[in-house]
């Protein structure tokens, strides 16, 4: 009798999480994902009590990607909020799956990367937030969220295929709304 192959959760999550950036979670079945581990289902169903289980898991992956990948591009030359905000876009147009998955209102209400920005352990990215000097935490952080809530409208649309612009023309309007938020907060 041939050995039993050992197929790991680690070895799950990675496949799944590959295939969901390929066509999405919601194509993703347990057959599909066996075939591609070369498994039976039993192997993702000992790792895992249910598909939800391994798609939560799938999801706080995802958002760890996208954190991860706008953090790479800060810190060289450009404000951070414009780096990360053009990153994001960047990601919600190139990992459209992924980008559905984060952005999940039905699933998460895609608050994760949100309550970073706003709770999270941010102060680099508050410190060096262009023309802020004169604003307390409290101020910069409501200038970030508002800022992010413009990234992130242009990033649904951009994963929809809406939005059709260069990236200097979106980096010239993040630059923009950043400007008349700063503004508005600063009266």
């Amino acid at each position: 009798m041939p050995p039993k192959v050992k197929v790991s959760r680690e070895q799950v999550l990675d496949t799944a999480f590959e295939m969901t950036r390929e066509d999405g979670f919601d194509g993703l079945t347990a057959r599909k994902l066996a075939a591609k581990l070369g498994s039976s289902t039993q192997p993702i169903f000992r790792a895992y009590e249910n598909m939800e289980a391994l798609r939560e898991d799938i999801y706080y992956r995802s958002v760890d990607f996208f954190s991860r990948e706008m953090l790479k591009r800060t810190g060289k030359g450009e404000p951070g909020y414009l780096a990360m905000g053009m990153t994001y876009i960047e990601l919600a147009k190139g990992e459209r799956h992924l980008f559905e998955l984060v952005a999940s209102v039905r699933e998460h209400k895609g608050d994760e990367v949100h309550e970073y920005l706003q709770k999270g352990d941010c102060r680099e990215l508050l410190e060096e937030l262009p023309g802020t000097s004169h604003m307390d935490p409290k101020q910069k952080r409501e200038l970030l969220g508002l800022i992010w809530i413009f990234v992130h409208g242009m990033a649904t649309q951009a994963a929809g295929g809406q939005l059709r612009l260069t990236d200097g023309e979106i980096k010239a309007l993040l630059e923009l709304a950043y400007g008349g938020f700063l503004d508005a907060l600063s009266v």
